[in-house]
């Protein structure tokens, strides 16, 4: 009986601190210094590095990629797949692991389809803003009712990082 209370006080202690979910953000506790592992020798492995660069370039470095050689020791890890056939019309996918009541992200991962759910391969721009898309989900943001920002729910021609993406990260950070 002791067992069996144990075992169950751990798996609440560990449902309770981490979350798994779509959506639910965290922030980093250093991101100066995220190891990140790109799935290496994909088509979309230097577009996808481009990505996390132009979002460290946009924060001025106050969120840094650290890119690594092995998915084993990386915070962040980008995996392309086929299809993402568990959400309807997803092209990208980020689960983020938050621990505690402080919400502190200690992993994610990345998927980007190379087709979406009718099997069209994705174009090169769909690519690119589904990628700056997921990397901001990897770094804390939610969605954004702005068509024109890259956190905007659904991929369109003119999504960029926007202003507001970068004020919602330094909220979130406590940036000055």
């Amino acid at each position: 009986m002791k067992k069996m209370f144990a075992f169950f006080s751990l798996v609440f202690l560990w449902v309770y601190s981490c979350n798994f979910a779509i959506g639910y953000t965290g922030k980093w506790f250093n991101p100066r210094i995220i190891k990140t592992y790109i799935q290496p020798n994909h088509r979309y492995s230097v577009m996808m590095e481009h990505s996390f660069s132009e979002w460290d370039r946009l924060t001025g470095g106050r969120i840094r990629f650290k890119f690594v050689q092995s998915p084993n020791t990386a915070q962040i890890r980008v995996v392309f797949v086929k299809q993402i056939k568990s959400h309807d019309r997803a092209i990208g996918l980020t689960k983020s692991t938050v621990v505690g009541s402080n919400k502190k992200m200690t992993k994610a991962i990345i998927y980007i389809a190379e087709k979406d759910r009718q099997g069209r391969t994705l174009r090169k721009d769909e690519a690119y803003t589904t990628m700056l898309h997921e990397v901001g989900h990897a770094i804390g943001l939610e969605h954004s009712s702005d068509p024109k920002s890259a956190m905007y729910y659904a991929e369109n021609d003119i999504q960029e990082i926007s202003k507001n993406d970068l004020k919602q990260l330094k909220k979130l950070y406590g940036w000055d």
